[in-house]
């Protein structure tokens, strides 16, 4: 007898992005597997964002307070009943193919907590493709290379057991969220490009100074958890890295940011992919 597919639940949390949501929305119906839950997770918006959600049937409105991005993901992911999820923020978009290949990925590695592929990110006429293949924990310690949490498919059931995303964290949950994963489960990568990322004035990390400051709270949360001697040596250069990483995203154009990219990949000894 043949198993079941897995199914996968699409959840977007939204706060004051009402203009940007219908397009996060189409983009998770039009999957060529389609999603078994689309769920949006209105995080206190002063914006009424019912009208938007009421256009599409099969998707469900959850409201919350305001209680932050990882408050609203943690809401989708316990609403949700589905095997996998993507978390897609409400200013991004998948690609249509971006269920079936997360679970084809999972299907090649069904014991992994998650999975991830590539991104395009746009900034005004420039067009990017992202996409770093890394393998362990270690690898994660160092930088987070998977970049944008809508490329990643988690086992949902793993990330329930781990605790879902800190909300005490204001930004970079989503890396904290890697790391706890990896320390106790695999997790697999495609270079498949599944979300679309667009740089805009009023993307959360687009503030440098908070970034900084988020990194380095999941920093330190890290060192505390313990890690052994090549933990320890990643958390070290990783000092470094993200420093001259936050330098090049003040800047334009983004060489900096490239170039401290390129130099994580020789101090990581990880061959850039895709």
């Amino acid at each position: 007898m043949r198993k079941a597919r897995p199914t996968v639940a699409i959840v977007i949390p939204c706060y004051e992005q009402k203009r940007f949501l219908a397009g996060a929305i189409e983009s998770a119906i039009r999957q060529r597997s389609r999603p078994a839950e689309i769920i949006v997770v209105d995080d206190g918006s002063t914006e009424d964002v019912s009208g938007v959600v009421a256009r599409y049937p099969d998707v469900r409105l959850i409201r919350q307070e305001n209680r932050g991005l990882a408050s609203a993901r943690n809401c989708g992911l316990r609403a949700a009943g589905a095997d996998k999820i993507i978390f897609l923020d409400a200013d991004d978009r998948l690609f249509p193919r971006a269920v079936a290949v997360g679970l084809g990925c999972f299907a090649k590695n069904p014991d992994a907590a998650f999975v991830y592929g590539a991104f395009e990110e746009v900034r005004g006429s420039k067009v990017a493709r992202r996409f770093c293949r890394v393998t362990s924990h270690r690898d994660l310690v160092l930088h987070n290379w998977i970049g944008m949490i809508a490329t990643v498919m988690f086992d949902r059931a793993k990330l329930l057991g781990e605790g879902g995303f800190d909300e005490t964290l204001g930004m970079t949950e989503d890396w904290d969220a890697y790391l706890r994963l990896s320390r106790r489960f695999p997790f697999a990568a495609h270079n498949n490009k599944v979300a679309q990322y667009v740089r805009h004035e009023s993307n959360m990390s687009n503030s440098v100074a908070d970034l900084k400051h988020w990194i380095d709270v999941v920093r330190d949360k890290e060192w505390e958890r313990g890690l052994d001697g090549e933990g320890q040596r990643a958390w070290h250069d990783g000092e470094e890295l993200w420093r001259e990483t936050l330098e090049g995203t003040s800047k334009t154009p983004p060489t900096l940011a490239s170039r401290a990219i390129r130099k994580a990949v020789r101090l990581a000894g990880l061959a850039r992919k895709g």
